[in-house]
């Protein structure tokens, strides 16, 4: 699976309205024939934006331009990717789902608990200590490389310039 992946825009998709400094906005995941594609919208046009179901959103804003970029990364917007793409029986999807609990894992959102196999794949168990739930990860067993592409898909998709570092655990 491949994604059309766009950084965020300058604009509003609705009403061509740009972004001006330290403006919020909402962008969204769509999910749209197995692609992802990204959309940003003004906060007044967002509720006619949310009308296509989006797969996954987030409330961001335009950074002033003597500011440093940031480097925080919204947990919250990626483990609701987690959760979404639970079942999903797709490769790519299922490979995002491993990159995602890599992540989560190493932000201590989730706390590795077991692993086990199942039907010949490795299943690795993650406890949610926040909602006292469990998780089942198929283990993709991805080479390094691969996993650098995912989280590179991830970085553009979301915008996320740290999270590359973050995910493969060179940053503190």
């Amino acid at each position: 699976m491949e994604w059309e992946i766009k950084k965020s825009s300058n604009g509003c998709l609705f009403c061509n309205k740009e972004f001006s400094e330290d403006e919020e906005y909402y962008s969204a995941l769509f999910d749209e024939n197995n692609t992802f594609l990204r959309k940003d919208f003004c906060t007044p046009c967002w509720n006619k934006g949310k009308e296509g179901g989006p797969f996954s959103f987030w409330k961001t804003k335009v950074p002033k331009k003597d500011k440093p970029v940031q480097t925080f990364i919204n947990t919250e917007v990626l483990l609701d990717m987690f959760m979404r793409l639970e079942g999903n029986n797709e490769t790519h999807q299922r490979n995002l789902r491993y990159v995602l609990a890599l992540y989560l894992i190493r932000k201590k959102v989730f706390k590795l608990k077991s692993f086990k196999r199942e039907n010949g794949e490795e299943i690795i168990t993650l406890y949610y200590p926040k909602e006292d739930r469990e998780f089942d990860v198929f283990n993709s067993n991805l080479k390094e490389e691969e996993i650098e592409a995912i989280t590179s898909e991830m970085i553009q998709l979301l915008n996320y310039p740290y999270l590359e570092r973050e995910v493969l655990g060179t940053a503190d």
